[in-house]
């Protein structure tokens, strides 16, 4: 019989298994509860013809074999694939309709766990409304998730986690909810991402998705820059973006020699080739959240890498400087970005990443916070 008081439903509203950061996330989250002994359950909507509950799958996806947890798809009666008329109307709606649904579904169906963990806010407010104990983990703030938040926060058993200090102080919590809110960031995976003595001379590399919810990422100045004759003997490798995406990338760019564009690797391989690269990129597109919120995990995997790193000089980006290894150039300006690869590249002192969060001491910090 399981323990329950130490036992966590990981209930949120995302797909697996799949390439997005966040789902990695929330996989790495269960994994390293599951390693500080904790029972964990994975429950998240079937809500595309890729979703699968099967543990062995998510093992197989994310490259983890020892650690054991309960995974539980509940269906979702809403799709969307398709036409993207009224997308974002028909996603919130069915991400309410899904949340209320599963909210009572679980506390009918299941023992009530030690706390609830949670990305999503409409499950946050749910179990909120109903008293149960749970915890958010926000990575972005809407005006309905500000809301919602607000009213939450106020029940007995709710807490929050913020990704960064910069979220906290836009909610703007009151006062005397300050032992209910924790700012905790991300940080990388042990299993994957280390440094190496072989590293390839001026290999720069970048890795991520090439858009985020549907926008551009803004890389092509990036591209265009390594035809510079300035950059001619460095070589970028870039890792991201589905078939059809690095298809399109392959022949708009043909003409640069020292650019070579990869579909998204395993984290294994993608540990491997960081591992032997110099110089790692973080660029976004110029919304608010990317250039006041962001806490992006590709940072954390660089600097384990013992990356060097050229960053859009966002404010976001700015408060990630603690261990100062990041060089930033103008968002979309060739010439401060090539100036930015130049001098990161004379940049040959070690990074000292001894005080950057990893996975486990990330999880040990929520787990002193919830229990």
């Amino acid at each position: 019989m399981k323990n329950k008081s130490k036992s966590i439903y990981y209930l949120t509203y995302q797909d697996f298994p799949a390439n997005t950061a966040n789902s990695q996330q929330t996989v790495a989250t269960c994994k390293y509860f599951v390693r500080n002994k904790f029972d964990v359950k994975l429950i998240f909507p079937l809500r595309s013809q890729f979703s699968d509950a099967n543990l062995n799958s998510l093992k197989k996806k994310y490259e983890f074999t020892k650690e054991d947890f309960d995974v539980v798809g509940i269906i979702h009666k809403t799709k969307f694939e398709g036409t993207n008329k009224f997308k974002k109307i028909r996603y919130l709606y069915s991400h309410i309709l899904w949340a209320h649904h599963s909210v009572r579904k679980i506390i009918k169906e299941y023992e009530n766990p030690l706390i609830f963990y949670t990305r999503s806010d409409w499950v946050f407010f749910f179990l909120s409304r109903k008293n149960k104990p749970v915890v958010l983990e926000c990575h972005k703030i809407t005006k309905i998730r500000k809301k919602l938040i607000k009213y939450s926060i106020r029940k007995k058993c709710s807490k929050i986690i913020f990704l960064n200090k910069a979220l906290n102080d836009l909610v703007n919590l009151k006062t005397k909810y300050v032992d209910k809110v924790l700012v905790q960031p991300a940080g990388y995976d042990e299993d994957f991402f280390y440094t190496s003595d072989n590293k390839v001379s001026k290999q720069v590399v970048y890795s991520g998705s090439l858009s985020r919810l549907g926008l551009n990422r803004d890389l092509d100045f990036i591209f265009n820059s390594f035809d510079d004759e300035r950059l001619s003997d460095f070589n970028l490798k870039v890792y991201g973006g589905t078939e059809n995406q690095i298809s399109l990338l392959k022949n708009k760019y043909s003409h640069i020699s020292n650019i070579t564009f990869n579909i998204h690797l395993s984290k294994k391989n993608l540990g491997k080739e960081l591992s032997k690269s110099e110089i790692g990129i973080l660029a976004s597109s110029n919304d608010n959240y990317s250039k006041y919120f962001t806490d992006p995990l590709k940072f954390y995997e660089y600097c384990a890498s013992g990356l060097e790193i050229i960053a859009t000089d966002f404010p976001a980006h700015k408060n990630l400087n603690k261990i100062k290894n990041i060089t930033f150039f103008t968002h979309k300006n060739s010439e401060s970005f090539i100036n930015a690869v130049l001098n990161a590249n004379k940049n040959k002192d070690v990074n000292e990443i001894k005080f950057l969060e990893t996975y486990d001491s990330r999880i040990k910090n929520v787990i002193k916070f919830i229990s």
